[in-house]
């Protein structure tokens, strides 16, 4: 008999009561609930509440286990608001590390399906995503891959300029960050005179930048 629990392998189901796993058909099962004396906080208002008004259950898809896809059956529960200022009535409990907010798919998923599509965009990420027992469309990969926020931009240090044809005689230019290998922006055209006074703007903006902090 294996003495391995469950929580070790899927430490995300750690702050849940696991009722059954079911792993008859092609698909794992896992069965959990919240736990029903556990305070949550409110969404809105951020308050910890107990008063629980009902239950439901969310279908989460989780990573693949043993070479088949995991599904976690997870009953949650609704509660009440307790503060009165709050705009919210009711409220849905979220459980860290294995729930988010309108969303069908486990942080542990949802990071491995960004992961993908960044590195291998729409159609490479769905035949690598199901590869790893993940069945997404190529549009779903690509509505991820442009739902995840952009890195805040900082002032690049060495700058690297590239043209290119977009198609035939219609041209592009391209601003790179030469240390991150980050694009920075793209317009059409190849015109140094353009490029030159993008330049000069930006380096009028950050003297002006640095006259007022000094």
């Amino acid at each position: 008999m294996c003495s391995v629990e469950l929580s070790y392998l899927l430490p995300h189901l750690a702050g849940v009561l696991v009722l059954s796993v079911d792993g008859s058909g092609p698909v794992v099962v896992v069965r959990a609930r919240t736990r029903s004396f556990t305070p949550a906080s409110c969404t809105g208002c951020g308050r910890p509440s107990g008063w629980s008004h009902s239950r439901y259950v969310r279908r989460l898809a989780d990573a693949s286990l043993g070479g088949r896809p995991v599904l976690i059956e997870l009953s949650v529960r609704r509660l009440y608001c307790e503060n009165a200022a709050c705009a919210k009535l009711t409220f849905v409990e979220q459980v860290p590390g294995l729930t988010v907010r309108y969303q069908r798919r486990t942080p542990l998923l949802q990071h491995m399906v960004e992961a993908v599509g960044v590195l291998l965009a729409g159609r490479g990420g769905a035949r690598m995503l199901k590869v790893l027992h993940v069945g997404l469309s190529r549009c779903t990969v690509l509505s991820q891959l442009m739902r995840i926020p952009l890195p805040p931009l900082q002032t690049p240090r060495v700058l690297g300029v590239d043209a290119f044809a977009l198609y035939r005689n219609t041209y592009g230019t391209l601003l790179v960050d030469a240390t991150t290998r980050l694009p920075l922006t793209l317009w059409e055209g190849r015109d140094a005179e353009q490029l030159a006074r993008s330049l000069i703007g930006s380096s009028q903006s950050a003297a002006k930048a640095f006259d007022t902090v000094r």
